[in-house]
């Protein structure tokens, strides 16, 4: 979508949007998901904790890493559910309802991920 490409390019993330990574491994992403530990920025894993770094990104995806990466303006709920809305397609009752799930403007994993798997259903 040109609005999120307008978004990364502010970044200087633009590899990224080349670097695209499609499987359809659900079972895949759903171990990394369930073993991505938010406070610590880790995955643990059964071998050990794997903690992805800056150094990493710039190996693999070539991704410059240099400065500060952005300054984020705070959202507002009213913001987050328009941007849900426009985003990803869901309808303003469902965003309404995950923001309140969410405790503000914020979306769980959890709930991200159901629709990921009932767009994947549909195709």
């Amino acid at each position: 979508m040109p609005e999120i490409e307008g978004m990364i390019a502010a970044t200087g993330l633009s590899p990224l949007i080349r670097c695209s990574v499609i499987t359809t491994d659900l079972g895949l992403i759903s171990a990394f998901v369930e073993r991505w530990h938010r406070k610590t920025s880790t995955f643990n894993l059964p071998v050990g904790e794997l903690t992805i770094t800056l150094d990493d990104m710039a190996s693999l995806l070539h991704v410059p890493i240099t400065g500060a990466l952005h300054t984020f303006e705070p959202l507002v709920t009213s913001d987050m559910i328009g941007l849900l809305t426009k985003l990803l397609e869901v309808s303003h009752e469902e965003a309404t309802f995950e923001t309140r799930q969410a405790g503000g403007p914020h979306v769980r994993l959890g709930w991200l991920w159901d629709l990921y798997e009932s767009e994947c259903r549909a195709r």
